[in-house]
């Protein structure tokens, strides 16, 4: 159990004060916000020793600010090495350390300690599982855009796929981390794609204006891919921006097919559209996720029973 705070010097000179004036104990807790006990110890102690001053430390001074020091250091070195850790389970690994007539700690404090030292409880925030390569295409992806104007983004079609489910099925993870890390690689939950049920949709969107929604039945192979490249991104691209359009996809390996490149090929050939080189595992590059998480909020109000609700 953790131990309590000792009252200020200030507080208890107040409380002597106040009862002094004929106050009851239970007056003086409420007037200045501390617990019955510690105002009857506080009125106890002063009849006893006459004296506001703290109790002089048994022990050398020093020792116990040591100690402290040196748990409060294991406690945070603990919780970088793995950001996992609960607190009980942090608390476990420092009561292992101490012997059986060792003070023991308890999960409160290690929690109270970790906050004092700036790691907070966090849910981890989900992003792709990138590797080095990974890395350095995005790092040459962003620094041949940086420069880019507004109206050079206005000029892309945004797409991707996403699936809507009736009920989230994420389940959340907490790790410990300090103010700023919230991306850091030891912070994070790697995600993959797929997986889950409900509705699947290809969509997409130029500048502040959303392109055609279309709903896809079944596993969506190159063909239906193609279809929709024809039906709706092309048609979408043409309406929002205009000839030239750039286009903008991922990596998906039915965007990429023989069949799909072909025709995307021939059109950009035609002045039709331009299409964006895309980085591998970006999803978070694209913009649409934000219109993605948006219309999930929005689905999710309405409260939809089915499927067919749902769209």
């Amino acid at each position: 159990m953790a131990r309590q705070k000792q009252l200020s010097k200030e507080k208890r000179v107040a409380i002597i004060t106040l009862r002094n004036e004929g106050q009851s104990v239970r007056k003086i807790g409420k007037t200045l916000k501390v617990s019955l006990s510690a105002v009857a110890k506080t009125i106890k102690r002063y009849k006893k020793t006459g004296s506001h001053e703290d109790r002089p430390r048994k022990g050398r001074v020093s020792e116990p600010i040591i100690w402290f020091a040196a748990e409060d250091k294991f406690i945070r070195v603990t919780s970088l090495r793995n950001r996992r850790l609960s607190a009980a389970q942090i608390r476990d690994q420092v009561n292992a350390t101490q012997s059986s007539s060792s003070r023991h700690i308890s999960a409160t404090t290690v929690k109270r300690r970790l906050c004092e030292s700036g790691l907070h409880g966090r849910i981890a925030a989900r992003k792709p599982l990138l590797r080095t390569g990974n890395k350095q295409k995005r790092l040459v992806w962003a620094k041949e855009h940086k420069e880019w104007t507004l109206d050079q983004w206005k000029s892309v079609l945004w797409s991707d796929e996403s699936k809507f489910v009736i009920f989230g099925s994420n389940h959340r993870v907490f790790v410990r981390r300090r103010k700023g890390e919230r991306m850091d690689s030891t912070c994070l939950v790697p995600t993959v794609k797929h997986g889950g049920g409900g509705v699947m949709v290809w969509g997409c969107f130029a500048g502040d204006t959303v392109g055609d929604l279309f709903k896809i039945e079944g596993i969506l192979n190159q063909h239906g891919y193609h279809s929709i490249l024809q039906r709706h991104a092309i048609p979408s691209g043409l309406r929002l921006v205009g000839p030239s359009f750039i286009f903008q996809q991922d990596n998906d390996p039915k965007h990429t097919s023989r069949l799909c490149k072909g025709y995307l090929t021939k059109k950009e050939s035609d002045g039709v559209l331009r299409q964006m080189t895309w980085p591998p595992q970006s999803p978070d590059l694209n913009p649409i996720e934000m219109v993605w998480g948006e219309l999930d909020r929005r689905m999710k109000a309405k409260g939809p029973t089915s499927a067919k609700h749902l769209w």
